[in-house]
């Protein structure tokens, strides 16, 4: 557990404290100052799967009667998958910005061991902590207790107490289809070395939380209840199996809502429930795949009555609509959050860690979080959230933003590359498209075309994110790192796909972004010609170009600065990805902190992309590349740190297949050319 220089005052002041108060009384008195916080956190529950969310059949008596009791929280996020998501919950920060254990960017998140936790911002405030249920932040290694890394479990991240799975449940409908068996913690020692059955876990968890509620009644405690449950495959006891007009999946549902009341009872019986604070809300959407990936006529997979509704929201888990991500949050707390209270106001599960801190007097990383304080705005003190955007990320690859009622969704392909696993569940998106979620929810209908203001007013949050948090071929300059190594991703980029014309409607063309230029140093080719460029490798028939789109692509035209671009694509006599070439810019030295530029076609790793070479030693500093599509997007590259080195530019293409070629535009940053 990482210690700091406030948690050691702070145990010090605690231990002066003790010496001249009666130990009862000053527990009584930190206790009702600093609330006691529990998180229920469920496995895959769709947005609609709560009577107090609209099912009609699923029923929760006592999740609706803590949802009267307190706040309905309707535009709630989470991330679309497991680990990604308890990634965001325990830090506060969206995945992409996260440190990893080498700098692989893992489809389920692993924070890298110094990273710093929820449990242990909580711990150091003077917290008891536990875990109850499912961790999934965890990194294996051969010959460790259940074969993880104990520096990544729980009990090395802030937990005093552990006792749960370190993964998932399963992958499938019934534990049975494969061999895969989740053991079962207790802190460090393996106590079940696999799970055969589902159906007693709900009530071991609630035993186990009633249990150590009760042996830390009488100091602050934080209590993460992170049911493994309605993640298939499931289970339910007899008490509720059967019972649901649902199905199996009612049937997980229901005990969760009975285990949720027996810890209002508890904390009632011991006279602490108006200093507990608790939060109930769900890792992603419903794990909705009836076929595999809902290919029609597809090979079958998850019965419709084993996973949840995300509706009225579009899509489920893996997807990047709002029914990936969207989840049902009620927060309660007497006499503190508002009773009977619905806001349709943004907040994410990045949020709960400051305002957990905020709550607790806690001091937070010193390091830049996403997550804001919400301690105001859950109180009613304002209407008005302190999350003002909220970014789309499938894994690394960002996919829009929302910001008030609007979201903004972003051209990508179909299963994206580099998404792994979880891209089957992404549909493509032939162009930029905005939706207004409040008319809308189910994002059916495309607004950009009347609504050009605020398209480019959300692409400017785009931008800012990509520079700040990175994209899926960029690595931002808030990103943090502890090691070494260049980031990389669990799945590489794949080679692009043969690109199939499939333009989008006119209106939903892309014209330039009327981008503010970022400083003199620019790099436009309105002149015709390369200028001071030159091509340094390889061969190209006509690098400038002045067509306005790809021959096929007439619909989807260059969304360029003026009537030039640079481009490996033409040929001297047609169009080809089989020419390749390296064009490098004249050498110069920046002094702003950002760089800007418009870029299309493809981009493979270390074959075909743009770079910013430092001019002593030939490196490539920073790279980006097109989206394998045909219009451009803006690239933002902060700079901060390359000020008044020699660099220069350069457009690679060594890649001569599908989507093998670059189209360059409208560069320009703070600096000036170097004398030769």
């Amino acid at each position: 557990m990482k210690t700091t220089i406030f948690s050691i005052i702070l145990t010090l002041v605690t231990l002066f404290a003790a010496v001249g108060n009666h130990p009862t009384a000053a527990a009584e008195s930190d206790t009702a100052e600093r609330p006691n916080i529990i998180l229920i956190f469920t496995d895959d529950q769709g947005y609609q799967d709560l009577g107090c969310f609209g099912s009609t059949t699923i029923k929760t008596p006592n999740l609706d009667r803590m949802a009267a009791e307190g706040t309905r929280l309707t535009s709630f996020y989470a991330q679309p998958v497991c680990g990604v998501s308890r990634a965001a919950l325990m830090t506060g920060s969206y995945p992409i910005r996260i440190a990893e254990p080498r700098n692989v960017k893992q489809l389920h998140t692993v924070p890298h061991p110094q990273e710093i936790t929820m449990a242990e911002v909580l711990g150091n405030a003077g917290y008891a902590t536990a875990l109850i249920g499912k961790w999934h932040l965890t990194a294996k290694k051969g010959g460790a207790p259940g074969g993880f890394d104990p520096a990544t479990m729980p009990n090395s991240q802030g937990f005093d107490y552990f006792y749960g799975t370190p993964l998932f449940n399963g992958f499938t409908v019934y534990v049975d289809d494969t061999k895969f068996r989740s053991p079962i913690f207790r802190n460090e020692e393996v106590v079940v070395e696999g799970v055969e059955s589902w159906d007693s876990i709900t009530g071991d968890y609630t035993r186990e939380a009633l249990k150590w509620i009760e042996q830390n009644r009488d100091r602050p405690f934080f209590l993460y209840l992170a049911h493994n449950l309605p993640h298939v495959p499931v289970g339910a006891s007899e008490q509720f199996k059967g019972k649901s007009e649902y199905g199996p999946y009612g049937d997980t549902i229901e005990e969760i809502d009975w285990s949720s009341g027996e810890i209002f009872k508890k904390l009632k019986e011991l006279g602490i429930d108006e200093q507990t604070i608790v939060i109930f809300t769900s890792d992603n959407g419903p794990w909705v795949e009836t076929t595999h990936a809902m290919q029609p006529g597809g090979r079958p997979f998850i019965p419709r009555d084993h996973s949840g509704s995300a509706l009225p929201l579009r899509g489920w888990k893996m997807a990047a609509w709002d029914g990936g991500c969207r989840v049902p949050c009620i927060v309660r707390w007497p006499g503190q959050v508002p009773a009977g209270r619905s806001s349709d106001e943004i907040l994410s599960t990045m949020d709960l860690l400051p305002t957990f801190a905020k709550l607790a007097r806690a001091e937070l990383p010193d390091w830049s979080i996403d997550g804001r304080d919400a301690t105001d705005f859950l109180r009613g003190q304002t209407e008005t959230s302190p999350r003002d955007e909220y970014l789309y990320y499938t894994g690394c690859l960002l996919t829009g933003v929302r910001s008030g009622q609007w979201k903004l969704v972003l051209p990508r392909s179909a299963n994206p590359s580099g998404t792994g696993w979880w891209g089957r569940m992404i549909e493509a998106v032939p162009a930029t498209s905005l939706y207004n979620l409040t008319d809308d929810p189910g994002e059916t209908t495309d607004v950009s075309a009347e609504n050009p203001e605020i398209v480019a007013a959300l692409m400017k949050r785009i931008e800012r994110a990509r520079a700040e948090l990175g994209d899926i071929d960029q690595t931002g300059s808030g990103a943090r790192s502890f090691d070494p190594e260049p980031r990389r991703l669990q799945v590489p980029i794949r080679r692009p796909a043969s690109p199939t014309p499939n333009p989008a409607p006119k209106n939903a063309r892309i014209g330039y972004d009327e981008f503010k230029p970022l400083g003199d140093l620019r790099f436009t080719f309105e002149d015709g010609t390369l200028a001071a460029w030159e091509i340094v490798e390889g061969k190209l028939g006509r690098p400038v170009s002045s067509l306005p789109s790809l021959p096929r692509w007439a619909t989807a035209p260059y969304n360029r600065e003026g009537k030039h671009h640079l481009t490996t694509v033409e040929m001297a006599d047609g169009f080809g990805d089989s020419q390749t070439a390296v064009v490098r810019s004249p050498r110069f030295t920046l002094s702003g902190d950002r760089a800007s530029f418009l870029v299309s076609g493809g981009h493979v790793p270390n074959q075909l992309y743009v770079a910013l070479v430092d001019a002593a030693t030939g490196k490539p500093l920073l790279t980006a590349g097109g989206a394998g599509s045909p219009q451009m997007r803006r690239v933002v590259w902060d700079v901060e740190k390359f000020k008044d080195r020699p660099v220069y530019l350069e457009v690679v293409d060594r890649y001569d297949g599908p989507w093998g070629h670059l189209t360059f535009d409208d560069f320009s940053a703070e600096g000036k050319l170097v004398v030769e």
